[in-house]
């Protein structure tokens, strides 16, 4: 027995440190892995949105957008906007101003060739039809400019937000 134990009196110390070792590479990795996932900025932080905007689409820096796809904003409640794109200012119609009191449950509403807001969803809207400021995306980089305020404090306290897309 005592010749085993020889034998095996400098084996612990290396397997030791081995251990050691291998348990110091995990922990530092686990470090590195838990540090990245606490520091990773995704969704909706990684697009940097003002607080006011929930979504937008197209989404910034979109690259294979069709020629008729429609602008949204989807804004927090209370807020209320205007778009530009390319440098024009499309006119908005409020939605509730074309509905009218008139309009039943389900009937169709023709609206108007122009940006559309929609105060009960906080959303502004543009699709580019026939009769419209921009009756279709040329090929390219298009600029968009959401400007939008609070309602209750007025359109001088507004604010804007900028991207663009490009289209096929």
């Amino acid at each position: 027995m005592s010749r085993w134990r020889r034998r095996s009196e400098g084996k612990p110390a290396r397997a030791r440190r081995e251990l050691l070792v291998v348990s110091a590479g995990l922990g530092l990795g686990l470090t590195f892995v838990i540090w990245g996932l606490m520091s990773a900025t995704t969704g909706r932080d990684s697009l940097g949105y003002p607080d006011a905007i929930v979504d937008i689409s197209p989404a910034p820096n979109d690259r294979q957008v069709l020629s008729q796809t429609e602008i949204s904003v989807d804004l927090q409640d209370g807020f209320e906007a205007t778009l530009t794109l390319d440098g024009i200012e499309l006119p908005t119609t409020r939605l509730e101003d074309v509905a009218g009191v008139l309009a039943k449950p389900g009937q169709m509403i023709e609206l108007p060739p122009t940006a559309i807001y929609d105060q009960g969803n906080s959303l502004i809207r543009f699709e580019p039809t026939e009769g419209a400021p921009i009756e279709k995306y040329s090929v390219g980089e298009h600029q968009v400019t959401v400007v939008f305020w609070k309602i209750e404090e007025g359109r001088g306290t507004a604010r804007s937000y900028s991207w663009s897309f490009e289209v096929l």
